[in-house]
Protein backbone atom coordinates (compact mmCIF):
# COMPACT_ATOMS: atom_id res chain seq x y z
CA UNK A 1 0.00 0.00 0.00
CA UNK A 2 1.52 3.29 -1.03
CA UNK A 3 2.24 5.81 1.72
CA UNK A 4 0.76 9.24 1.17
CA UNK A 5 3.26 11.99 1.92
CA UNK A 6 2.14 15.52 2.85
CA UNK A 7 4.36 18.49 2.21
CA UNK A 8 6.25 19.65 5.29
CA UNK A 9 6.15 23.39 4.60
CA UNK A 10 2.68 24.02 6.16
CA UNK A 11 3.89 22.55 9.47
CA UNK A 12 7.00 24.63 9.37
CA UNK A 13 4.94 27.74 8.62
CA UNK A 14 2.55 27.04 11.52
CA UNK A 15 5.47 26.55 13.89
CA UNK A 16 7.04 29.80 12.76
CA UNK A 17 3.67 31.56 13.09
CA UNK A 18 3.29 30.33 16.65
CA UNK A 19 6.79 31.45 17.59
CA UNK A 20 6.17 34.88 16.08
CA UNK A 21 2.82 35.22 17.90
CA UNK A 22 4.26 34.26 21.28
CA UNK A 23 7.21 36.55 20.73
CA UNK A 24 5.01 39.57 19.96
CA UNK A 25 2.82 38.93 23.02
CA UNK A 26 5.84 38.79 25.30
CA UNK A 27 7.20 41.94 23.75
CA UNK A 28 3.93 43.81 24.24
CA UNK A 29 3.74 42.63 27.83
CA UNK A 30 7.28 43.84 28.58
CA UNK A 31 6.56 47.22 26.96
CA UNK A 32 3.40 47.63 29.04
CA UNK A 33 5.29 46.91 32.26
CA UNK A 34 8.02 49.35 31.30
CA UNK A 35 5.44 52.05 30.47
CA UNK A 36 3.68 51.64 33.81
CA UNK A 37 6.97 51.83 35.65
CA UNK A 38 8.22 54.90 33.79
CA UNK A 39 4.89 56.77 33.77
CA UNK A 40 3.17 56.66 37.16
CA UNK A 41 -0.50 57.53 37.34
CA UNK A 42 -1.01 61.27 37.64
CA UNK A 43 -2.65 62.50 40.86
CA UNK A 44 -6.27 63.55 40.79
CA UNK A 45 -6.97 67.26 40.53
CA UNK A 46 -8.81 69.48 42.98
CA UNK A 47 -12.36 70.52 42.32
CA UNK A 48 -13.12 74.21 41.91
CA UNK A 49 -14.74 75.46 45.09
CA UNK A 50 -12.95 73.02 47.40
CA UNK A 51 -12.05 74.44 50.82
CA UNK A 52 -8.54 73.84 52.14
CA UNK A 53 -7.78 74.06 55.86
CA UNK A 54 -4.08 74.46 56.62
CA UNK A 55 -1.57 76.08 58.94
CA UNK A 56 1.62 77.96 58.17
CA UNK A 57 4.87 76.10 58.74
CA UNK A 58 7.06 79.21 58.62
CA UNK A 59 6.60 82.77 59.85
CA UNK A 60 5.80 85.40 57.23
CA UNK A 61 6.74 88.96 58.22
CA UNK A 62 5.95 91.92 55.99
CA UNK A 63 9.05 93.65 57.40
CA UNK A 64 11.35 90.98 55.96
CA UNK A 65 9.33 89.42 53.15
CA UNK A 66 9.74 90.36 49.50
CA UNK A 67 7.46 89.78 46.55
CA UNK A 68 8.03 86.26 45.26
CA UNK A 69 9.35 84.81 48.54
CA UNK A 70 8.06 81.26 49.13
CA UNK A 71 5.32 80.57 51.67
CA UNK A 72 4.66 77.07 52.98
CA UNK A 73 1.79 75.45 54.85
CA UNK A 74 0.50 71.98 55.65
CA UNK A 75 -3.06 70.70 55.36
CA UNK A 76 -4.84 69.97 58.62
CA UNK A 77 -7.82 68.15 57.06
CA UNK A 78 -8.34 65.77 54.15
CA UNK A 79 -9.77 67.21 50.92
CA UNK A 80 -12.43 65.13 49.15
CA UNK A 81 -13.69 65.12 45.58
CA UNK A 82 -16.55 62.81 44.48
CA UNK A 83 -16.23 60.87 47.73
CA UNK A 84 -12.50 60.21 47.32
CA UNK A 85 -9.54 61.77 49.11
CA UNK A 86 -7.52 63.87 46.64
CA UNK A 87 -5.32 65.55 49.28
CA UNK A 88 -4.45 64.10 52.66
CA UNK A 89 -4.23 66.16 55.82
CA UNK A 90 -0.42 66.11 55.91
CA UNK A 91 0.10 67.32 52.33
CA UNK A 92 2.32 70.36 51.84
CA UNK A 93 1.05 73.56 50.23
CA UNK A 94 3.40 75.96 48.47
CA UNK A 95 2.75 79.61 47.68
CA UNK A 96 4.49 82.97 47.49
CA UNK A 97 4.29 86.55 48.69
CA UNK A 98 2.43 88.93 46.35
CA UNK A 99 2.73 92.14 48.39
CA UNK A 100 4.61 93.37 51.47
CA UNK A 101 4.32 96.81 53.07
CA UNK A 102 5.60 97.76 56.54
CA UNK A 103 3.81 100.03 59.02
CA UNK A 104 5.29 103.54 59.19
CA UNK A 105 4.11 107.02 60.15
CA UNK A 106 4.01 108.03 56.51
CA UNK A 107 2.26 104.80 55.46
CA UNK A 108 0.33 103.55 58.51
CA UNK A 109 -1.38 100.74 56.60
CA UNK A 110 0.76 97.59 56.56
CA UNK A 111 -0.12 95.04 53.89
CA UNK A 112 0.84 91.42 53.28
CA UNK A 113 -0.41 89.41 50.34
CA UNK A 114 0.09 85.64 50.08
CA UNK A 115 -1.27 83.13 47.58
CA UNK A 116 -1.01 79.34 47.41
CA UNK A 117 -0.89 77.61 44.03
CA UNK A 118 0.55 74.12 44.45
CA UNK A 119 0.17 71.02 46.60
CA UNK A 120 3.00 68.51 46.96
CA UNK A 121 2.03 64.85 47.46
CA UNK A 122 3.76 61.49 47.21
CA UNK A 123 2.09 60.92 43.82
CA UNK A 124 3.18 64.25 42.38
CA UNK A 125 2.44 67.97 42.38
CA UNK A 126 -1.10 69.33 42.01
CA UNK A 127 -1.26 72.91 40.68
CA UNK A 128 -4.27 75.07 41.50
CA UNK A 129 -5.33 78.66 42.07
CA UNK A 130 -6.84 79.72 45.38
CA UNK A 131 -8.28 82.62 47.34
CA UNK A 132 -7.49 83.33 50.99
CA UNK A 133 -10.76 83.28 52.94
CA UNK A 134 -9.75 83.49 56.60
CA UNK A 135 -6.85 83.45 59.04
CA UNK A 136 -7.04 82.22 62.64
CA UNK A 137 -4.54 82.32 65.51
CA UNK A 138 -2.55 79.16 66.06
CA UNK A 139 -3.13 76.94 69.06
CA UNK A 140 -0.91 77.84 72.00
CA UNK A 141 0.77 74.87 73.70
CA UNK A 142 -0.20 74.13 77.29
CA UNK A 143 2.88 74.26 79.54
CA UNK A 144 2.93 72.02 82.60
CA UNK A 145 4.62 74.05 85.36
CA UNK A 146 6.45 71.79 87.86
CA UNK A 147 5.85 72.20 91.59
CA UNK A 148 2.69 74.16 90.96
CA UNK A 149 0.89 75.35 94.12
CA UNK A 150 -2.07 73.36 95.33
CA UNK A 151 -5.51 74.66 94.33
CA UNK A 152 -6.20 74.97 98.08
CA UNK A 153 -4.51 78.20 99.24
CA UNK A 154 -3.41 78.84 102.82
CA UNK A 155 -6.27 81.24 103.33
CA UNK A 156 -8.76 78.61 102.25
CA UNK A 157 -7.18 76.00 104.50
CA UNK A 158 -7.42 78.30 107.55
CA UNK A 159 -11.13 78.89 107.10
CA UNK A 160 -13.32 76.68 109.30
CA UNK A 161 -15.38 74.00 107.67
CA UNK A 162 -19.06 74.75 107.41
CA UNK A 163 -21.48 72.18 108.71
CA UNK A 164 -24.70 71.30 106.91
CA UNK A 165 -24.10 73.64 104.00
CA UNK A 166 -27.13 74.65 102.03
CA UNK A 167 -25.87 75.78 98.66
CA UNK A 168 -28.19 77.79 96.53
CA UNK A 169 -28.67 76.22 93.17
CA UNK A 170 -29.26 78.89 90.52
CA UNK A 171 -32.35 78.48 88.46
CA UNK A 172 -31.62 78.19 84.77
CA UNK A 173 -34.25 79.07 82.24
CA UNK A 174 -33.12 76.63 79.55
CA UNK A 175 -34.56 77.17 76.12
CA UNK A 176 -35.42 74.39 73.71
CA UNK A 177 -32.35 75.05 71.57
CA UNK A 178 -29.75 74.95 74.35
CA UNK A 179 -29.22 71.18 74.14
CA UNK A 180 -28.53 71.40 70.43
CA UNK A 181 -26.17 74.33 70.94
CA UNK A 182 -24.17 72.45 73.56
CA UNK A 183 -23.57 69.60 71.13
CA UNK A 184 -22.51 71.89 68.30
CA UNK A 185 -18.70 71.97 68.39
CA UNK A 186 -18.22 73.98 65.22
CA UNK A 187 -16.02 77.05 65.32
CA UNK A 188 -17.98 80.29 65.78
CA UNK A 189 -18.33 82.44 62.71
CA UNK A 190 -16.17 85.44 63.63
CA UNK A 191 -15.51 86.77 60.16
CA UNK A 192 -12.44 86.41 57.93
CA UNK A 193 -10.01 86.86 60.82
CA UNK A 194 -10.07 86.97 64.62
CA UNK A 195 -6.42 87.98 65.04
CA UNK A 196 -6.31 91.35 66.80
CA UNK A 197 -5.47 94.22 64.49
CA UNK A 198 -5.60 92.22 61.24
CA UNK A 199 -8.24 92.27 58.52
CA UNK A 200 -8.65 91.01 54.97
CA UNK A 201 -8.97 93.46 52.11
CA UNK A 202 -10.01 92.42 48.62
CA UNK A 203 -8.97 94.68 45.71
CA UNK A 204 -11.64 96.11 43.44
CA UNK A 205 -10.35 94.19 40.40
CA UNK A 206 -11.03 90.83 42.10
CA UNK A 207 -7.39 89.95 42.71
CA UNK A 208 -5.86 88.19 45.69
CA UNK A 209 -6.86 88.92 49.28
CA UNK A 210 -4.46 91.10 51.26
CA UNK A 211 -3.91 91.03 55.02
CA UNK A 212 -4.04 94.60 56.35
CA UNK A 213 -3.20 96.25 59.68
CA UNK A 214 -3.18 99.94 60.68
CA UNK A 215 -1.73 99.19 64.12
CA UNK A 216 1.52 97.41 63.33
CA UNK A 217 3.46 95.62 60.59
CA UNK A 218 1.65 92.47 59.52
CA UNK A 219 3.34 89.33 60.78
CA UNK A 220 1.90 85.82 60.57
CA UNK A 221 3.54 83.45 63.01
CA UNK A 222 4.23 79.81 62.21
CA UNK A 223 1.16 77.79 63.18
CA UNK A 224 -1.40 80.41 62.12
CA UNK A 225 -4.40 78.65 60.60
CA UNK A 226 -5.57 79.64 57.14
CA UNK A 227 -8.62 78.82 55.05
CA UNK A 228 -8.42 78.72 51.26
CA UNK A 229 -10.92 78.21 48.46
CA UNK A 230 -9.82 76.66 45.16
CA UNK A 231 -10.85 79.03 42.36
CA UNK A 232 -9.53 77.01 39.39
CA UNK A 233 -7.45 73.95 38.60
Amino acid sequence: MPITRFPAWPLVGLAMLGIGHSGSAAELRSKAIAFQTASPQAPAGLETGSILYAELTKTVDAKKAKVGDPVSAVLTADVLAHGKIVLRHDSKLVGHVTEAQVHTKEAPESRLGIVFDKAITKSGDIPFQSLLLAIRPGERPVVDVPNAPSPMSNTAQQQPMQTNPSPQVPRVNRSLGDDAKSRDHRMPETGPTDIDGLSLSSPANGGTQTIVSRKRTVKLESGVKIELRVTSK
